[in-house]
């Protein structure tokens, strides 16, 4: 019994094919995953690069405000680009510019 399963090749064909279908959707898989993974850093690094421009353009918007009556030494304004809505906080370490004596200038953003 055991020659005649040895001789008889009728099966041999569908587990080939059953392995190279499942090979196949195993790379399907990883390939799809890898292109999820790409779009979303992608995504977080657009949102970081947008943070930073906020960032820069904060220093001549609290520049100006220094100079306006109602001066303060901290400014919170929020800005929406492309749905996400970011939060940026100045603030100014020392008096302020009517004092000369500016020490530092911390800006934050959130998303």
């Amino acid at each position: 019994m055991l020659r005649q399963l040895r001789k008889d090749d009728r099966g041999i064909v569908f587990v080939t094919v059953l392995m190279i279908i499942i090979t196949m959707m195993i790379l399907t898989v990883s390939i799809i995953s890898l292109n999820v993974t790409q779009t979303v850093t992608s995504s977080g690094e657009i949102h970081r690069i947008q943070a930073e421009y906020l960032a820069l353009g904060a220093i001549p918007y609290f520049y100006a405000n220094q100079w306006t009556s109602s001066s303060s030494n901290t400014i919170t304004y929020t800005q929406t680009l492309d749905g996400i809505s970011f939060t940026v906080v100045a603030n100014i370490i020392g008096p302020g510019l009517a004092g000369y004596n500016t020490s530092g200038l911390n800006i934050s953003v959130t998303y």
